[in-house]
């Protein structure tokens, strides 16, 4: 039965439990609706819950112990669907994203949808998890919700660095195109005040910031790939001595945007 759906199962599992007390009458009612839908007894989660149900009446008798046991049962089975549902939305997001790869206009400085939300653990406290919708993005760590709940959907600048983490959930086998590609690659949150600009230098795409702080970036191609480049306003010098390809004309879109 590869096409059984268990997700009403599920729902009275999770029912039985959502109260965080088990009594034997819930057990009973459990065991009629597999008797009732035998065909549940087949498949995962029901397959489980045969045999304990069967030595729990075998006896005609309820004990603790039993209860126990099979609120255990109860409980890894509404986990692991849980986590299977996560496991087939990320496949779902990652196929669309695929399509979404193919199709991302590089001429335009926008971070594409996907409509996918996950759960990403803080990278200071393991314990915190914060919810990642990239349709957006949003996210709702302090920093988004701060700093970047007010930019437009599509801005560059919403994505934190949990944003970052939930985009490389979905990364197509191929990779990102362009500069997008090298954007999520640095896994580096922006600045919350840059703003982005798509140039393009002998048919490639290079997207660069303007400097809220001094400092601007610059994803252009070179040798085949996409890399970061840092263009220093105040001192009118890129980082480390290093020049992109096209780099006067990179640092003359810079100096305007900023009004330089």
């Amino acid at each position: 039965m590869e096409n059984y759906d268990p997700s009403d199962l599920v729902s009275v599992c999770e029912s039985i439990v959502e109260d965080g007390e088990i009594s034997g009458e819930e057990l009973y009612r459990l065991a009629e609706w597999l008797n009732d839908h035998r065909e549940a007894c087949l498949c995962w989660p029901g397959e489980l819950l045969v045999k304990p149900l069967q030595e729990v009446w075998a006896d005609d008798k309820v004990t603790k112990t039993e209860i126990r046991k099979i609120g255990r049962l109860l409980i890894r089975i509404r986990k692991d669907f849980a986590k299977h549902q996560v496991e087939v939305a990320v496949e779902q997001a990652a196929d669309y994203a695929a399509e979404i790869a193919n199709s991302i206009d590089l001429a335009e400085p926008r971070i594409p949808s996907i409509p996918i939300v996950f759960h990403v653990k803080s990278h200071t406290d393991k314990s915190m998890v914060y919810e990642v919708d990239l349709s957006g993005p949003t996210c709702t760590c302090p920093d988004w919700r701060s700093n970047r709940y007010s930019l437009a959907r599509g801005h560059l600048s919403r994505c934190c660095k949990h944003v970052f983490d939930a985009y490389g959930k979905v990364e197509p086998e191929g990779g990102w195109p362009g500069w997008f590609g090298a954007f999520l690659d640095e896994s580096w949150a922006p600045h919350p005040l840059q703003e982005w600009m798509v140039l393009k230098l002998g048919g490639r795409f290079v997207l660069a910031s303007t400097a809220p702080k001094a400092w601007a970036n610059a994803y252009v191609e070179q040798d085949g790939s996409y890399d970061r480049f840092g263009y220093n306003l105040i001192e009118d010098r890129w980082a480390y001595g290093m020049e992109p390809p096209g780099s006067d004309r990179i640092r003359r879109a810079i100096r305007e945007a900023a009004k330089v």
